[in-house]
């Protein structure tokens, strides 16, 4: 990977902001799927996950002409077992300056490997999903789609205030099950009527499974990919 060059992050904790300047290269497993792909897509693991997991959505997924991107978050999760994007606690305060940091370099990376901001995809599951959707809105430019599978905004009236105009022009799906008892589908409902107001191109599929990503959601994502700028749920 490229040299990595300081960031500064700006993060919530006990009631203030505070602000800190890092440099972080995130663990990430790349899987090339073309000698000539033109769709970066980067995969979001959930809470306590790793750089394994997705891979198996890539494969069902199926797309040619694609170069899969699969980080690990940086935080090991309290329990010891996988990883973490964000650690701490409403309470306490949240960190993720290095997740961030990661994040932009994994950006920054894909760059340099020759696609556009707008060949992007960011993927994510449950914890990752928010992060996609935290991390995609604030950007000073559009990125080609956001993939919410069973996810949420965690910090809803920020985005208000600090989520940017260039990202009102990323296309969002959002996927949830409408069964799911760890994360309400109500989350994603909240999400869509956010976007909505933001005036994003925003799609919302809830379909009846629990919290997990079926494989019946895969032809979604992959006409998403696909065919973007003419996307429409049927």
């Amino acid at each position: 990977m490229d040299e990595l060059h300081p960031l500064v992050v700006r993060y919530f904790e006990k009631g203030r902001w505070m602000i800190v300047v890092v440099k972080s290269e995130l663990i990430t497993r790349i899987i090339n799927k073309s000698n000539e792909p033109n769709k970066a897509l980067i995969g979001l693991h959930g809470w306590k996950g790793n750089e394994f997991v997705f891979e198996q959505v890539a494969k069902i997924v199926n797309l040619d002409q694609s170069k899969w991107y699969f980080p690990r978050a940086p935080y090991q999760s309290e329990s010891g077992k996988g990883y973490t994007w964000f650690q701490g606690s409403d309470e306490k305060g949240w960190e993720y300056e290095k997740t961030i940091s990661g994040l932009s370099n994994l950006i920054k990376k894909v760059n340099s490997d020759g696609f556009t901001n707008e060949d992007i995809y960011l993927i994510g599951f449950s914890q990752g999903a928010c992060l996609a959707l935290e991390f995609s809105l604030r950007l000073p430019y559009p990125i080609g789609g956001i993939i919410s599978i069973a996810g949420f905004i965690k910090f809803k009236k920020m985005i208000e205030s600090e989520g940017t105009k260039e990202s009102k022009g990323t296309p969002v799906l959002l996927l949830h099950g409408n069964q799911d008892d760890i994360i309400s589908v109500k989350e994603s409902i909240t999400s869509h009527s956010i976007l909505k107001t933001r005036k994003n191109p925003v799609f919302l599929k809830t379909y009846d499974a629990t919290h997990k990503i079926p494989i019946k959601i895969t032809p979604l994502i992959r006409k998403f990919i696909t065919d973007t700028k003419t996307f429409k749920l049927v």
